[in-house]
């Protein structure tokens, strides 16, 4: 802790350095100054705790200092050290945050009481500055997460009751009287690995990226909002309360935008939603059909508007060529492995409509088969370690190139390689992370606030649910799930502490939907209701 001595007098500076116990108090550095005007330049570069000034000085005075400290380090804690004992200065000094007021020559006790309450009040106020800082972080980090979780909820069809509305509306300040609305969803899956590949640290860089382009382009709320779908983490949605002919416009404005900051387009699929809310769901699922169903091999248009049908291509699914996939796999040769790829692959490169659906369903399907692969194979937890490569962006990569087209090369090596590195952990070759659970437990610290399952962790990281369970609670002492809980009500107990937070938002801010479970597990977890812990943390203030 710092302290300034601001006087004229040398002599005067150098008793109050001597009569000060400032080590028992903790203050460990002493500044001086002779006016106001050195006092002002100390206390902006040093930023000192206490202050003890006179009032009677030249240039600047002790009036003049007290008035710009009020101002600029309001919470600095000052004492006044004067030879008049004039009611007015005694009056100014208090108005302007003075703690005290001690008349020249000062007894040591006298100086030293008063600055143990100063020490003291500056370092409970400090404390609680600390709290409010930890809460609005706290609550900043999971503000954008909670709204997304809000217009996810509409979109979806589960939000469009009045209440639901009505909080969506004090959220998001959304005007009370759309009369229409257009919706456009894109997915950040359809870019290409090499725009991926530079968020891969990131990930969720991308998304912030595309998601800030997007509002800048809404000048209001009263345009419409945009958010991440939360069902479905690599997609963006944008709500327009206007026409689609207009929403057209906002997103070759997005466009425009991102070229210019991530170096591609995406592609949109929209509708128009024929009643609102009501009818926000449908809208939805038809934009995020369009989207998904277009043509991923011919077009180059970004909106789309309509299907084409790919049904011809249904027949061709990798499953149906799995056992010589599997068998090439197993040889860890890649010429075998290309050939086996081929048989599958090149029929498919005569036909005239893919569409990006139909794309993903390839990708699932070979996932699908080399976790199975894996785990059947399995026969020991050492087997198990040992998995394929971590996936880093929270998505699928599909071989997709710059202009969001299907490239049949990308296709091809996206199944050699990751054939070729299922066979070398299928063979005992490859070896993965040697600390996976860390790496789970990681990844809950930063995504607890989502509707997190062991499916989806097992699927991110390619180890099975049963493994996981095991061999987390042999490594934490806790199961995956208690793990999470744990996460999730450390994170309430600090939003409790704010007052202005209902139970029930903060229930979903944390990642539970329902806020009768989430009491009943705060109850199972600190013995008392969340409401009882507010209120004994408000009372104590601790």
């Amino acid at each position: 802790m710092k302290a300034l001595i601001v006087d004229d007098e040398k002599h005067v500076r150098d008793a109050i350095r001597l009569l000060g116990r400032w080590e028992y108090l903790g203050i460990d550095t002493l500044l001086e100054a002779a006016d106001g005007d050195e006092a002002v330049a100390s206390i902006t570069a040093h930023q000192p705790q206490i202050i003890l000034s006179d009032m009677r000085m030249p240039g600047k005075d002790g009036m003049a200092l007290l008035e710009w400290i009020s101002v600029h380090t309001p919470h600095s804690k000052v004492l006044v050290i004067s030879g008049y004992d004039d009611f007015e200065l005694v009056r100014h000094a208090i108005r302007h945050g003075g703690m005290d007021y001690l008349l020249k020559p000062v007894e040591a006790d006298e100086l030293n009481a008063s600055l143990a309450k100063a020490v003291t009040a500056w370092s409970e106020e400090d404390n609680i500055r600390m709290q409010s800082t930890r809460q609005s972080i706290v609550v900043n980090r999971m503000r954008p997460h909670y709204q997304d979780r809000l217009l996810t909820e509409l979109a979806v069809g589960r939000g469009n009751s009045s209440s639901q509305m009505e909080r969506l509306r004090d959220e998001l300040d959304l005007p009370g009287d759309i009369h229409m609305c257009s919706v456009a969803v894109t997915s950040l899956s359809h870019l290409d690995a090499d725009c991926l590949a530079k968020y891969r640290s990131q990930p969720d860089l991308l998304v912030f990226s595309v998601l800030n382009i997007c509002t800048e382009m809404l000048s209001t709320p009263d345009e419409g909002v945009m958010f991440r779908q939360l069902d479905q983490t690599d997609e963006v949605v944008l709500l327009h309360w206007g026409s689609s002919s207009s929403l057209r416009s906002i997103l070759d404005r997005v466009n425009d935008a991102l070229e210019q900051t991530i170096q591609r387009r995406l592609h949109f699929g929209i509708a128009t939603c024929e009643s609102y809310p009501g009818g926000i769901s449908g809208a939805y699922l038809e934009a995020s059909s369009r989207l998904w169903r277009r043509n991923a091999l011919q077009t180059k248009q970004r909106i789309h508007v309509s299907v084409e049908s790919s049904n011809g291509n249904k027949s061709k699914r990798l499953t149906a060529h799995e056992e010589p996939l599997r068998m090439a796999a197993m040889s860890c040769r890649a010429s075998r492995v290309s050939t086996a790829v081929a048989e599958w692959l090149d029929p498919i490169t005569d036909v005239e409509v893919i569409s990006a659906e139909q794309i993903q369903h390839w990708v699932e399907e070979m996932e699908w088969m080399l976790g199975r692969w894996l785990n059947d194979a399995a026969g020991s937890p050492s087997k198990e370690e040992e998995v394929t490569e971590e996936q880093s962006i929270p998505f699928a990569e599909l071989p997709f190139d710059h202009e969001g087209l299907l490239s049949f090369p990308l296709l091809r090596s996206l199944l050699e390689h990751r054939l070729l590195a299922a066979g070398k952990v299928l063979t005992a070759h490859h070896h993965a992370d040697p600390d996976p659970m860390s790496e789970i437990a990681r990844y809950m610290d930063t995504h607890y606030q989502e509707d997190l399952s062991l499916q989806q962790i097992a699927a991110r990281f390619y180890l099975s649910r049963e493994y996981i369970s095991r061999k987390f609670k042999q490594q934490f002492g806790l199961n995956w799930s208690e793990y999470l809980g744990r996460l999730r009500i450390n994170s309430a107990k600090v939003l409790l502490q704010n007052p202005t937070l209902r139970i029930v938002k903060i229930s979903e801010m944390v990642g539970y939907q329902d806020e009768k479970y989430f009491s009943k597990v705060f109850k199972k977890m600190e013995g008392i209701t969340p409401a009882e812990y507010r209120k004994t943390v408000l009372q104590t203030g601790t």
